[in-house]
């Protein structure tokens, strides 16, 4: 579980402000699931989900190595705003296997979260990617979520409690994927 964004972040000289929450989801899912996580938890020049290499996936490929960890799950938040409850990056079809992202969609759907795209406006195929980096250099199935503010704000308890389960089943059932 990654959550490079769950502080503000900088990109292209100017700061950008965190993905709200997803740190938190992170660190939940972590709880519940026993599964690996890295996050973000300290300001640095240097965006994670966008350049090449960099401190944030040099940790990475160190946990997945250390941990024969086969799937990476990317977590980024999008603005309430968006069409989609949730958005899929898999660099169009090459991060992850057809029958497990068919799995990723049944078990949002399951859990009543239905406006689920992919690629559609995140397609996680930017080189600096997280999931660009996990499927090219570490040679791991990986997706990147982006989920709608509001579908992780915990106000929204209903739908936040959606996400959870949502993912939490994801974390199960492709933890050995």
């Amino acid at each position: 579980m990654s959550a490079p964004h769950a502080i503000n972040h900088y990109r292209e000289h100017a700061v950008k402000p965190a993905d709200m929450y997803t740190g938190s989801l992170a660190l939940l899912l972590q709880k519940l699931t026993n599964c690996h996580c890295i996050y973000s938890n300290s300001f640095s020049k240097e965006d994670p989900n966008y350049i090449l290499g960099g401190e944030y996936k040099t940790a990475l490929g160190t946990i997945v190595k250390e941990h024969q960890i086969n799937f990476v799950i990317d977590l980024h938040g999008a603005s309430k705003d968006r069409e989609f409850d949730i958005d899929l990056g898999t660099l169009h079809g090459t991060s992850i296997q057809e029958n497990n992202i068919n799995e990723v969609v049944r078990i949002f759907f399951n859990n009543g979260i239905t406006n689920v795209y992919q690629n559609h406006t995140f397609s996680a195929s930017h080189p600096g990617t997280v999931t660009s980096y996990s499927t090219k250099e570490l040679l791991v199935q990986s997706i990147q979520i982006e989920i709608n503010r509001n579908y992780r704000n915990p106000k929204s308890f209903d739908l936040f409690q959606k996400t959870i389960h949502s993912l939490e089943q994801i974390i199960n059932q492709l933890g050995g994927a």
